[in-house]
């Protein structure tokens, strides 16, 4: 029934619907995005932000004019009586142009929302290739008013989304810095010694550094600086193998929710973060900001594009021959995490986070 009144498509249609479906890292990236994509629509109609549910917790980047929908996608691709509900929600916004903002995409997730918006004008980057999806993409292509082509080469996820924007719009302005408006930002917090902040942990434990390489990092500079052991629920349960950070004397945990991390990292002389959401948080705010990352997602997430890289961040990425795996590891793990990640040694650690802090001291 839905798809049925989807189709029919009303002149009397306000408002613009974007499905975003990465996860919280890729909601505060596309903070940076979206102002790109509300100009298709005049300023007096609404903008809707579909995103996974978990990703609310970053709302306070976002303008007042953007309304969030949260959805469970799991739920959504399992419950058939919750993905009626949510597609009829989405339906009866009634929005005139529907927006599926990502270069992988699932055909039954973000296709069957922009095709349940019932929207006149749909729009997407022709997808990257799935093979398990690719011949249901392929068939939903009529779904679409029109795709978008994007550069072949591998890119980052924030210059797909430009591509997208830019081929929309027409607007031909570079991509944005990751850096976000002050007035979106909380003040900073800062204590009577200079702070920093380490974030080890990662949605995939491959990902992570090893604990020893944060140990050091306390350590090493714990006579002069505060230093802080981020950390998201249930972080230290699934992950206890940072137990011993943790437990240091001097290491304070800092457990508050993603706007309280963005004063605290505002205020801080240094972030060291894996690549995770709290990282480009981290960057966002005008931090400077270590990152450890393995090999594996190198260019679609880190390093940052030239275009979009701002001054306050270093990326130390290992070098190696099957870099860009996307998390299909062709070695046996070390030590639980990826063969690349050993390169990332304390004493190499150590001495980036050295040169950081000399780097962004008041003093420099």
């Amino acid at each position: 029934m839905i798809r049925t009144r989807a189709r029919k498509a009303r002149e009397d249609k306000r408002g613009l619907l974007i499905v975003s479906s990465g996860g919280i890292g890729d909601t505060i990236l596309f903070s940076l995005m979206i102002e790109r994509f509300m100009s298709l629509v005049p300023d007096g109609e609404d903008v809707t932000l579909v995103v996974r549910s978990e990703s609310q917790i970053v709302r306070f980047l976002f303008s007042e004019r953007v309304h969030m929908m949260p959805v469970d996608y799991r739920k959504f691709i399992r419950s058939p009586l919750y993905r009626f509900s949510v597609s009829k929600k989405i339906c009866d916004l009634g929005v005139r142009t529907a927006i599926s903002s990502d270069h992988l995409r699932l055909p039954t997730v973000d296709d069957v929302m922009i095709m349940a918006s019932g929207a006149a004008a749909r729009y997407a980057l022709t997808p990257r290739s799935w093979p398990k999806h690719d011949a249901a993409l392929m068939r939903h292509r009529e779904w679409y008013t029109n795709w978008i082509e994007p550069e072949p080469a591998m890119a980052h996820r924030l210059i797909r989304w430009w591509e997208l924007a830019r081929g929309l719009t027409k607007d031909d302005t570079p991509p944005p810095k990751v850096t976000f408006a002050p007035e979106r930002l909380p003040a900073a917090v800062k204590g009577e010694r200079p702070h920093i902040v380490l974030h080890p942990f990662s949605a995939i434990a491959e990902r992570e550094a090893a604990p020893d390489v944060f140990v050091a990092i306390a350590e090493a500079f714990s006579a002069t600086h505060d230093i802080i052991l981020s950390t998201g629920p249930n972080d230290l349960a699934r992950a206890p193998h940072h137990q011993a950070l943790a437990d240091l004397p001097q290491v304070k945990l800092d457990d508050t929710d993603m706007k309280s991390k963005a004063a605290l990292m505002r205020g801080a002389a240094l972030v060291v973060s894996v690549d995770t959401s709290v990282m480009h948080l981290a960057v966002g705010v005008g931090a400077p900001t270590l990152c450890l990352a393995s090999a594996a997602h190198i260019v679609d997430s880190v390093p940052y594009d030239s275009r979009m890289m701002p001054e306050n961040v270093r990326f130390d990425v290992p070098e190696i021959d099957c870099a860009g795996c996307l998390g299909n590891c062709i070695h046996p793990l070390e030590g639980g995490r990826y063969l690349c990640l050993a390169q990332l040694t304390s004493e190499r650690c150590v001495t980036a986070a050295r040169e950081m802090l000399a780097a962004h001291s008041p003093d420099a």
